[in-house]
C-alpha cells in the first residue's frame, strides 16, 4: 500500500526537520531503517488533525494490517465442517504479514550474502542492511551507546541463558558440577538473584539451576507483585556486600497484569541492585524504553519479536547495560567465527578477540534476516503508533472483562480489576453436574461440587466449533498457576506423582486466549459469542470426545457419536456438519460475520442434539486417585440408567473393593468426609 508507506516515510523527514536534521525522504522501509522512529511525529501530526481525522487515520492503518495478514482467509476441516481461522493466540506467537515477507523476497533475498565480508557486493550490502537493522531495533528500544543489543536464539529463554552466560552465573547441566562450582565460590562472588510471582518458567527454571541463589517474591493481597516484601528481601543482612539482581515479568502472560516495572526498578536500585525485565508477554503491546542509567531505567530487557505482529521467524533480544557484561577480559560465551580477529595455530592466549560486545557476542554466521525481520516487525508498531494501539487494546479488554465477568459460568484467572493488557485465562464452569468416578466396576465417591471442564477440551471446542485458535494448559507458568487454581502444596505433590507414572492428563491447566488491537468488532464479538456458548452448552460435547490421560489430549469419536445417535435418536456422526441454507450469490464470498453467526447457530443446533447431563460417568485408569481429579472429564457412551438410578436415590456413592455403597444423604451430611471423596 505505497500511500501508507509514502506517510511513514514522510513523518520520518518531518521528525528529521523538526530536529534540526534534514536530509531527503526515505523511500523505502531500508531507508526508514536509518531513521529515528516516527511515532513522536505522527502522534504530533495526528493531534492537529480533529478526533475524527484521527480516527479514521488510525482505521485506515488498521484496514491495511488486517489485508497484510498471512492466513487471513484460511480455513480447514474439524469434525463439524470447515472453519475459517481465527487466531486469538498471539500470546504465544503471532502472525506473519505479507508486507514484511514481500520486503524480504523483494529487497533483502535477491541481494542476499554472508556477512563479514566488504569485498563483494552482496557482502556489503547485506552487512549494512543487518547493521542499519540492528540499530534500528535498539533505537526503538531506547538504548544507548552504554546499552549492547544481542540477538538471541528464537525468543526470550535464549536472551536470558545468553545474559547468564555473560555475567558469569551460568552453570553446567549436571548437578554434581554444579553444586562443585557454586561451593567454590567466594560470598561476594555469589549473585542474589530475586524473582516475582508471574515468572514464565523461562525466567524462573535458569536462574534456579544457575550459580545464583535465587529469592521468590509473592503476591500481595490484590494479587500483584508484594514490592515491600521485596524491600525487605533486598535488605536482609544475608545479601550484603553480594551481587544483587531482579529479574522481573513486565506482565503476567497467563492474566495479562501489568507489572509497574519503573516502581520495581527504583525499588532495585535504591539498594544496589540490577534490574531486568522480562518483556515477552507485553513487548508487542507498549513502548520499550530502556532509560538505561536512570533511577527507573532497565539494565536489561529481554524480548521475544516473534511475538510481535508480522514477527514470526524473529530472533530473542537482549537488551544490557554493558555494566552487566564480565567477559571483558575473557573470550566471550561463544567462541567462533566473527568474533575473533586474529588466531594462531600454537597459542590459544595469543588469540585476539574483538573490543565490541555485539560483535564478540554475535558468533559464526549471524541472524542476517531475522534481524531484519525483527526491525520490521519494530517498524509496524512504530508506523501504527502505540497510542492507537493502547486505545484499540483498552477497550477490547474492558468489554471481554465484563461480559466474561458477569457470566456465572466463566471464571476469569487473577484480580480482574488489575491494569491488564488483552490476556484471559479463564475456567468454565458447566452448569451444576455431579461427577461419578469408576475404574474397574468400582465407584468412586460423588459430591455435588461444580468442577470446571479441562482447559484443554475447552480450547478444542473453540477450534473444532469455531475454528478459534486458543490454547490450553499452564502457559509455562506452574508456580503462578497453582496459586490461582488454589493447589496447595500437598495435592501439588500427589498431583506430581500421578505425573511421574505418566498421567499427563491430570496436570492443572486452564483456557487462554488474547485479543490483537487490529481484530475487527466483528472478530472480536465472535470469539466473546464461543465463549460464552461454551459456558452454556460446552459439557454436552464431553460424550463426543475421547480423552487420553496419559497425554491429555482430547480425540473426536466417531464411535460415540454413532452410540449417541442410537440411544437418542438423532442423528449425529456426519450430520454434525450442518449447513445453514446458501441464499448468497455462490460467486461472492461469504463475508465473515455471516460465517460466524452459522458457526454459532451450527453448534446450538448440535448441542441441543445432545443430551444434557445432569450426571457424568467417568472412567479413571487404575491407580489414578479420583481425589487429585480437578476438572470434568466423561468416559465412553451414555451414563449407565442403574448409576442414574442410584445417583438420584443417594447423595453420593463410596469406593470400595466390595462394590456399590449406597448411603443415606441426611445420615451422611453429619458424618466425617469418607477419605476417597472427590472435592
Amino acid at each position: 500500500m505505497p500511500s501508507l508507506q509514502t506517510a511513514a516515510a514522510e513523518a520520518a523527514v518531518d521528525e528529521a526537520v523538526v530536529a534540526g536534521k534534514g536530509g531527503a525522504m526515505p523511500t523505502s522501509t531500508q531507508d526508514l531503517l536509518l531513521r529515528p522512529c516516527p511515532t513522536t511525529t505522527l502522534l504530533t501530526l495526528l493531534k492537529r488533525d480533529t478526533p475524527e481525522k484521527h480516527a479514521a487515520a488510525a482505521e485506515q492503518k488498521m484496514e491495511w494490517l488486517r489485508s497484510q495478514l498471512v492466513g487471513k482467509d484460511v480455513e480447514f476441516d474439524t469434525p463439524f465442517g470447515r472453519r475459517l481461522l481465527t487466531y486469538a493466540d498471539h500470546t504465544a506467537s503471532s502472525r506473519s504479514l505479507r508486507y514484511v515477507e514481500d520486503y524480504l523476497l523483494n529487497e533483502v533475498l535477491p541481494f542476499y550474502g554472508n556477512t563479514h565480508t566488504e569485498d563483494s557486493h552482496v557482502g556489503r550490502k547485506t552487512t549494512r542492511l543487518m547493521h542499519r537493522a540492528a540499530r534500528y531495533v535498539k533505537r526503538c528500544m531506547g538504548g544507548g551507546a552504554g546499552d549492547a543489543l544481542l540477538f538471541c536464539g528464537a525468543g526470550t529463554t535464549a536472551a536470558i541463558k545468553r545474559l547468564q552466560e555473560v555475567m558469569g552465573v551460568a552453570a553446567p547441566a549436571a548437578a554434581p558440577l554444579r553444586a562443585r562450582l557454586a561451593a567454590g565460590l567466594r560470598r561476594e562472588e555469589r549473585w542474589v538473584v530475586f524473582v516475582g510471582p508471574y515468572e514464565h518458567h523461562s525466567n524462573l527454571l535458569s536462574w534456579r539451576r544457575s550459580l545464583a541463589d535465587v529469592v521468590e517474591i509473592g503476591l500481595d493481597g490484590d494479587g500483584l507483585v508484594d514490592v515491600a516484601a521485596l524491600r525487605r528481601a533486598l535488605a536482609d543482612p544475608e545479601h550484603a556486600d553480594r551481587p544483587l539482581l531482579g529479574s522481573f515479568s513486565a506482565c503476567s502472560n497467563v492474566t495479562g497484569i501489568v507489572v509497574d516495572t519503573r516502581e520495581i526498578a527504583r525499588v532495585l536500585h535504591q539498594h544496589g541492585a540490577f534490574a531486568c525485565f522480562d518483556f515477552a508477554a507485553s513487548g508487542p503491546h507498549v513502548k520499550i524504553d530502556m532509560k538505561s542509567g536512570e533511577i527507573d531505567g532497565y539494565d536489561a530487557v529481554f524480548l521475544s519479536p516473534h511475538k510481535f505482529i508480522g514477527g514470526p521467524g524473529t530472533p530473542g533480544i537482549l537488551l544490557m547495560n554493558k555494566s552487566l557484561y564480565r567477559l571483558n577480559s575473557q573470550p566471550p560465551s561463544t567462541c567462533g567465527g566473527g568474533t575473533v580477529n586474529y588466531v594462531n595455530g600454537f597459542n590459544e592466549e595469543d588469540t585476539l578477540y574483538y573490543d565490541d560486545i555485539e560483535e564478540r557476542e554475535d558468533a559464526g554466521t549471524p541472524a542476517i534476516i531475522q534481524k531484519i525481520r525483527a526491525s520490521l516487525a519494530f517498524w509496524v508498531n512504530e508506523y501504527i503508533g502505540y497510542d492507537t494501539m493502547d486505545l484499540h487494546e483498552q477497550i477490547y479488554t474492558e468489554m471481554a472483562m465484563k461480559r466474561l465477568v458477569d457470566n456465572p459460568n466463566v471464571k476469569v484467572l487473577g484480580n480482574t480489576s488489575a491494569n491488564r493488557l488483552p490476556i484471559f485465562s479463564f475456567l468454565i464452569y458447566p452448569p451444576m453436574v455431579d461427577s461419578v468416578f469408576h475404574g474397574d466396576d468400582r465407584l468412586a465417591i460423588v459430591r455435588r461440587k461444580r468442577l470446571p471442564l479441562h482447559g484443554r477440551f475447552v480450547t478444542k471446542l473453540l477450534n473444532d466449533l469455531f475454528g478459534i485458535q486458543a490454547r490450553g494448559g499452564c502457559a509455562c507458568a506452574g508456580p503462578y498457576g497453582n496459586i490461582l487454581l488454589e493447589i496447595n502444596n500437598e495435592l501439588s505433590l500427589r498431583i506430581r506423582s500421578a505425573l511421574v507414572e505418566g498421567y499427563l492428563g491430570l496436570k492443572p491447566g486452564w483456557t487462554r486466549l488474547s485479543f490483537a488491537y487490529y481484530i475487527s468488532k466483528e472478530e472480536f464479538k465472535f470469539i466473546l459469542d464461543a465463549i460464552e456458548f461454551l459456558a452454556a452448552y460446552g459439557h454436552r460435547f464431553l460424550s463426543l470426545y475421547k480423552f487420553d490421560w496419559r497425554s491429555s489430549n482430547w480425540t473426536f469419536s466417531k464411535q460415540a457419536a454413532k452410540e449417541l445417535s442410537a440411544a437418542t435418536g438423532v442423528l449425529l456422526g456426519e450430520d454434525l456438519q450442518f449447513k445453514a441454507e446458501d441464499k448468497s450469490d455462490n460467486n461472492k464470498p461469504e463475508p465473515n460475520h455471516t460465517k460466524f453467526a452459522t458457526y454459532l447457530e451450527n453448534a446450538k443446533r448440535i448441542a441441543l442434539s445432545l443430551p444434557d447431563i445432569n450426571q457424568q460417568i467417568i472412567s479413571i485408569p487404575q491407580g489414578v486417585d479420583p481425589d487429585i481429579i480437578i476438572f470434568h472429564v466423561i468416559g465412553n457412551g451414555l451414563i449407565p440408567p442403574r448409576i442414574i438410578a442410584l445417583i438420584e436415590a443417594v447423595g453420593y456413592f463410596v469406593l470400595s473393593r466390595d462394590g456399590v455403597t449406597k448411603r443415606d444423604r441426611h445420615k451422611d451430611s453429619r458424618k466425617k468426609r469418607p477419605m476417597h471423596a472427590c472435592r
